[in-house]
């Protein structure tokens, strides 16, 4: 059976199948990537050192992070900053959570009508893998451990016109 064209574009972002490189990409230098974003990131993961590492990162480029250690509490907050007016610009989630899993929230989110870019972070780097995420609902998949230059890389593309010039 032929892979769908959506799932197809969406492979092609995804670390396990990464784009060609361009000059454009390649800008990105460790002193760039300092407050170089702006704007909210749920980061949904239920590991005390991974949010620590990844929080920094996110932090460290300017972006305002708010914690979710499960699932279920992912939704919850991804819902209520929706209802508040104050939606999250990127919801980073781990696909391998306790209570509900990031698979199953992804999925909950996009049939609620979630609009914003969710990414998949996982330990798990097969392309089947990949494809797992995307099919769930994911519009992009990182896997663990996170390369700070690459994850942030990944990062901009998925936040756009948030980048500042």
């Amino acid at each position: 059976m032929p892979m769908p064209p959506a799932i197809r574009k969406a492979l092609a972002g995804c670390q396990c199948h990464p784009p060609k490189a361009s000059a454009e990409k390649e800008k990105f230098t460790q002193a760039s990537l300092d407050h170089a974003f702006c704007g909210r990131v749920l980061l949904a993961e239920d590991g005390p050192d991974n949010q620590r590492l990844i929080a920094f990162f996110l932090e460290k480029a300017g972006l305002e992070v708010d914690l979710a250690e499960n699932g279920l509490i992912a939704c919850q907050k991804a819902t209520a900053s929706e209802v508040e007016g104050n939606p999250y610009e990127l919801i980073l989630m781990d696909m391998q959570m306790p209570e509900l899993d990031g698979y199953e929230a992804t999925r909950r989110l996009r049939q609620n009508g979630w609009r914003g870019p969710i990414i998949a972070l996982t330990t798990h780097a097969m392309v089947n893998d990949c494809k797992k995420c995307i099919e769930a609902g994911c519009d992009g998949y990182f896997s663990k451990p996170i390369d700070r230059a690459k994850f942030l890389s990944m990062i901009a593309r998925h936040l756009g016109e948030a980048v500042r010039g």
